[in-house]
């Protein structure tokens, strides 16, 4: 073909030539079966081989701790001003109504989990000790206000020391008395803690399985799924900084260490391509012979998906279009020498 003829046909392709070949490329994906387009086999391959490559390679770390280091530095890292993002700027700004409204209808639906699961979850030495230490700070309070509440007698002791002068006799046994009541006093306030520990300690499997049937009372169905909603609208509307701080706490070491230990282990594990073949096989199973298409508009984004694909790889192309490995390409492809 002359150079002319080349300048034609890769006009024609900038015209919409090249956005039609995409969009018939992407409607004959659409038809197939998600089974034609996935092969777990393959996938679970080249998966295991790429884990246990970068497991293998002595680069690996560095390059994580680069990527963290970046990300963190574009996310959560405070500018000049001292903050990482501008004052009221939240979540909510960043997720659609349509989402973060459908999410939170979803929490506060009357869900009720079973009472024998929540006591499993809260049945740890860290609930243990929190509950413990709450309910023993409490009732130790609560017990030394009771004892503030008893009967002041100075300013009776007082009005009869001006009355009358106390014989000899019952002024050695109100000395006595006073003993009394200072010494055993002073052995219940010695005593009232290990009292309470001992308390507590026995209570403390009661209070967990009082709050696990709480939590799971039909009663409370409609509250626990506004406290669930609740929480979403907090986390939406606290500031951004407010989640950076938190991020910034985060030792960029040590979060390299635990990825590449988990990285290690995961490459260590002589059955993991038999694993994820086999999960990936679950995954496809329900789908059957549908095809992507059918899976797409099934949810209502079988536009959007089919769009938005084809807007990426047309504005990929069309450079292109103009380069001249492609023009020689063509040149070779649609050239005269060629077979028909």
């Amino acid at each position: 073909m002359t150079p002319r003829e080349i300048d034609t046909l890769i006009q024609r392709l900038h015209d919409g030539a090249l956005e039609d070949l995409l969009g018939l490329a992407l409607d004959d994906l659409l038809a197939r079966p998600v089974s034609d387009l996935v092969d777990p086999a393959f996938v679970a391959s080249r998966i295991t081989g790429a884990v246990r490559k970068c497991a293998a390679d002595p680069e690996t770390e560095g390059r994580l701790r680069a990527q963290l280091a970046a990300l963190r530095s574009s996310t959560i890292e405070p500018g000049p001003d001292g903050r990482a993002f501008p004052r009221g700027d939240t979540l909510r700004r960043l997720v659609p109504p349509e989402i973060s409204d459908s999410v939170e209808a979803l929490l506060a639906e009357p869900y009720l989990p079973d009472r024998e699961l929540v006591l499993r979850l809260m049945d740890h030495a860290a609930m243990h000790s929190l509950i413990q230490e709450v309910l023993h700070a409490s009732l130790t309070r609560f017990a030394r206000k009771m004892r503030s509440f008893k009967p002041d007698t100075s300013r009776l002791t007082a009005g009869l020391r001006r009355a009358a002068p106390v014989p000899p006799g019952l002024s050695r046994l109100r000395s006595i008395g006073s003993g009394v009541v200072s010494a055993v006093g002073s052995e219940l306030e010695s005593q009232l803690d290990q009292r309470v520990g001992d308390f507590v300690s026995q209570a403390i499997s009661a209070v967990m399985a009082h709050i696990a049937t709480l939590l799971t009372a039909p009663e409370r169905a409609d509250t626990m799924g506004d406290w669930r909603a609740h929480g979403l609208r907090v986390a939406l509307d606290t500031d951004l900084e407010d989640f950076a701080a938190e991020g910034r706490k985060l030792d960029l070491d040590r979060a390299v260490q635990v990825t590449l230990q988990a990285l290690e282990t995961l490459a260590g594990r002589e059955t993991l391509e038999q694993d994820m073949r086999a999960h990936l096989e679950a995954t496809l199973a329900p789908l059957g012979e549908a095809t992507l298409g059918e899976q797409l508009r099934a949810t209502g984004l079988d536009q959007a998906w089919r769009e938005a694909w084809l807007s990426w790889l047309a504005r990929h192309l069309d450079p292109l279009l103009e380069t001249t490995a492609f023009r020689a390409w063509l040149q070779n492809w649609l050239g005269t020498d060629r077979p028909t």
